[in-house]
């Protein structure tokens, strides 16, 4: 029987904005897929989000939707990273500790092109409305 549960197997993706120089390693991370009980989560807490924000009225209705859209955004995209990379070796400075995508503070850290790579690989890995291209992981799972 065809296996229908999101696989536990991850992928390492080396990090095209953090090239190896001088023979040390280059930025990577290692990620896994989200499962669809997870999406629905993220998805619910954005729509509470979005709710308590549009419940304000205030009167300055684009504002609102432009600072909600923002938040939703920035929410989304903290829980995809926190539940997603499994490992990397990303640091916070040349020789400072590893970044802990569980803390929110540590990816809006991040330099924004390293931060937009890293969330276009989610992306390619968790678009579950559109038809793409297997994955690794679903390579090596047959899913």
């Amino acid at each position: 029987m065809p296996s229908a549960t999101v696989s536990k197997m991850t992928e390492r993706k080396d990090l095209e904005t953090l090239p190896g120089q001088d023979g040390k390693e280059g930025g990577w991370v290692e990620l896994r897929r989200l499962s669809y009980g997870e999406k629905l989560q993220k998805d619910q807490e954005a729509m509470k989000m979005r709710f308590n924000m549009s419940s304000m009225g205030d009167g300055r209705a684009e504002t609102n939707l432009d600072a909600e859209i923002a938040m939703i955004n920035e929410y989304a995209t903290i829980v995809e990273m926190s539940r997603c990379i499994m490992d990397h070796n990303l640091t916070d400075g040349e020789d400072g500790p590893k970044l802990d995508f569980n803390k929110p503070d540590d990816v809006r850290k991040l330099d924004p092109r390293v931060g937009e790579e890293i969330n276009q690989l989610l992306q390619e890995l968790n678009d579950f409305e559109r038809k793409s291209k297997k994955s690794k992981v679903d390579a090596k799972t047959g899913k």
